[in-house]
């Protein structure tokens, strides 16, 4: 079997018909397929915790990202209130200088 060429009265002399080694070659590769199968379910659910856990990470991304500009909006709202409270101030200033 291993090591030398099998010739088809070899392969075939373990069988009683060329029906049950005809079966029995299939059953061999649907039993590759089903492994096969099996390996790639495998890989497919790997796959998906992997993509469960990056949805997290964007869900926690984006929490992140607009917690972070409503402080944005935050400080540049205070930071308008200042220039105007500063024009304000700076326009007084150039009245009392005129007098």
């Amino acid at each position: 079997m291993y090591g030398r060429p099998e010739t088809d009265q070899d392969i075939l002399a373990g069988f009683t018909s060329l029906h049950e080694a005809i079966a029995f070659g299939f059953d061999k590769v649907n039993q590759r397929f089903t492994a096969i199968d099996r390996r790639f379910e495998a890989i497919e659910r790997r796959f998906e915790a992997i993509d469960r856990r990056f949805d997290q990470a964007d869900r926690r991304f984006a929490s992140l990202e607009a917690r972070m500009m409503r402080r944005f909006d935050e400080v540049n709202q205070r930071l308008d209130a200042l220039e105007a409270r500063m024009r304000a101030i700076e326009t007084r200033m150039e009245g009392v200088e005129k007098r």
